[in-house]
């Protein structure tokens, strides 16, 4: 697996995974890795807001096993549709098509699972505690992402982690995640060191 990192003159941070771009720095990465690697073989996880690939692409390359990997994202066919106030990725042409020639070029066909759609209805294909890591990625408004927590919280395994990404002093991100683990009694939230990212430990 071939990392590459860059910020841009926005300070805007990506990491290229195999020239795979996505919105995730340096440390971002490390803990998305470290999550990954520590589960068992043939472990399922679940991620919303895939955009091209990134983030799935190294879950595929670093779980043991042969792992199912369920990338849930809009991928609308023009992305001005999507709401500016959720963060949106950097406008890709035909980035439905580009998420799948990624994975294709990974050789990674036979374990991501990509599912169209609005994730706040999407997740709830997934059974009842038969998830062992999640990544929620998505929509990054208020409700957005309290909707995903909801939407996904269940679905999870006991003692199985999710990953919220995005998550900054008094931003709407970390405002949805303390409105829900609030709501869910949730004491196990913890931060990592220069990310953005937050987990969450299902009870």
């Amino acid at each position: 697996m071939d990392l590459k990192f860059h910020i841009d003159e926005n300070n805007i941070a990506f990491t290229y995974v195999n020239d795979v771009k996505g919105t995730l720095n340096r440390c971002d990465v490390d803990v998305l890795i470290r999550h990954m690697s520590d589960l068992k073989e043939d472990s399922k996880y679940v991620e919303t807001g895939s955009y091209l690939g990134c983030s799935g692409i190294i879950a595929g390359l670093t779980m043991k096993g042969n792992p199912i990997i369920y990338c849930h994202d809009l991928w609308v066919q023009d992305m001005n549709e999507l709401a500016t106030e959720g963060s949106p990725p950097p406008k890709t042409d035909d980035y439905f098509y580009q998420f799948y020639k990624n994975v294709s070029t990974n050789k990674l066909r036979r374990n991501v699972i990509p599912i169209r759609g609005d994730s706040a209805y999407t997740l709830g294909i997934h059974e009842d505690e038969s998830i062992d890591l999640a990544f929620i990625d998505g929509d990054h408004s208020y409700e957005g992402v309290i909707k995903d927590l909801e939407a996904i919280y269940d679905k999870m395994k006991p003692g199985a982690v999710i990953l919220c990404h995005d998550c900054q002093p008094g931003n709407e991100v970390e405002r949805g995640i303390a409105s829900f683990v609030k709501s869910k009694n949730i004491d196990d939230v913890s931060g990592y060191h220069h990310s953005s990212i937050v987990s969450i430990v299902k009870k």
